[in-house]
């Protein structure tokens, strides 16, 4: 018999375990929101949300806030769904007190039991499924690589110093599907580690090496889920820290350890196959409604990118034929086309994005800024030679008609370069 399971509890560590079990148990309902969206996504059914459960939770949220924790949180203003703002600092902060409280009671109503193995072995079996559930399925984002899609022409033609730091990493990593692949490869297979107690140990330190890069991403790079992310690192510290004494002898005094935990099971052969079934179901189907979305996606981008359209204007006629200055604030230098999309840019590379409907009837583009339904701009189009394209219409208060010419992709040239094993 394991020696763990006949040495007693403290009281410390009941309190540490219960507070652990309520405030990692309760945080989880963001997995499960995050998990329902993209299951009722793929099938293409109306989500159905969790979200309920926070607009339950902002009235109690903004008393607390008021008369103890001060951070600024006022629901009228501000989001309530808990992403790196003043709504998850309350989520936390409320979370963490309730689940102190509801510890202390917990362990002072219930001071003779003598240790808490079981209800201890069944939550981590809960928290490890919930976390590699979570990260296949943002290993999945990668695999198949939609989460940053490679950049548009618009994205490599904007200027580099009015990106944010979100937009630098995200078309950095699209910008190399092939690295984007190789970590999303690496998510998953943490993830499938974490289903088997054979090599759980083994799933857990992969998985908190690529968690501490992901953290490290999301801060410095200010993407607008570091709350979230430094949650589920340390949900893997947590599952990591029974095995914190076996690792530290193994790596830095050469002992030869036992790896595997103690582990419970019910004592009915068909409760075990109930079990083990539904452990097997349900992750299965919580990844494959996702990758399935994941592939829809993808299919999408490629459609997108193969019709992408780049257009370098070769005229410009606002009464007369304006000449292309850097200075001129009227006249356009491209027009870049994609996904229902146009991009104008000026002659100093500026950008001004629309969405932009096709009546192929009447013969005209509608360019229209959603959701300020005052910048629409109507414009006929024609083709007045091979690989031309001519608009008319009206821009900033003027009747203008613009002649332009259609450029391959590759003319830019982050599209056309390829990978070289051997430089010169």
């Amino acid at each position: 018999m394991d020696q763990t399971l006949t040495v007693p509890w403290s009281n410390g560590q009941k309190f540490a375990f219960r507070f652990a079990f309520l405030f990692f148990g309760l945080t989880t309902i963001i997995n499960w929101d995050i998990y329902t969206f993209f299951f009722f996504d793929a099938i293409h059914v109306k989500k159905f949300s969790l979200d309920i459960v926070f607009s339950w939770l902002v009235r109690p949220f903004s008393w607390l806030d008021a008369h103890l924790f001060h951070t600024g949180y006022d629901p009228k203003v501000h989001d309530g769904w808990p992403q790196d703002n003043h709504f998850a600092t309350v989520f936390y902060l409320s979370l963490a007190l309730v689940s102190a409280i509801a510890a202390i009671v917990w362990t002072l109503a219930d001071k003779r039991r003598r240790d808490c193995n079981k209800l201890f072995f069944w939550f981590n079996v809960y928290l490890r499924y919930v976390l590699a559930i979570t990260i296949i399925g943002y290993g999945l984002d990668k695999v198949i690589p939609v989460q940053m899609p490679w950049p548009t022409s618009a994205d490599m033609l904007s200027n580099y110093g009015e990106q944010s730091r979100f937009l630098v990493l995200w078309r950095f990593m699209g910008m190399s599907p092939g690295y984007m692949i190789l970590t999303g490869g690496l998510e998953v297979t943490a993830g499938l580690l974490l289903f088997n107690r054979r090599t759980l140990l083994v799933g857990y330190l992969l998985l908190m090496a690529i968690l501490i890069n992901v953290v490290a991403l999301n801060w410095f790079y200010n993407i607008p889920v570091k709350m979230y992310s430094a949650q589920l690192l340390v949900y893997n510290l947590y599952l990591l820290a029974p095995y914190s004494n076996r690792l530290i002898q193994f790596f830095f005094f050469e002992k030869v350890v036992p790896a595997r935990q103690s582990h419970y099971s019910f004592g009915p052969r068909w409760k075990r196959l109930t079990l083990a079934a539904a452990l097997i179901f349900f992750p299965f189907l919580f990844c494959l409604f996702p990758a399935i979305a994941n592939y829809d996606r993808y299919v999408k981008d490629i459609s997108n990118k193969k019709g992408e359209k780049i257009y370098n204007v070769t005229s410009f006629v606002a009464g007369d034929t304006l000449p292309p200055l850097m200075t001129d604030t009227l006249r356009w230098k491209r027009l870049l086309m994609y996904g229902g999309r146009v991009v104008v840019c000026n002659m100093s590379d500026g950008q001004d994005r629309y969405t932009c409907d096709v009546d192929s009837v009447k013969g005209t583009y509608t360019f229209h800024a959603n959701p300020d339904s005052t910048n629409r701009h109507l414009f006929h189009y024609s083709y007045p030679g091979k690989d031309q394209l001519q608009l008319a219409g009206e821009w900033k208060g003027k009747a203008i008609r613009v002649t332009m010419k259609l450029l391959p992709t590759d003319s830019i040239p982050l599209n056309r370069e390829k990978i070289i094993l051997i430089q010169n």
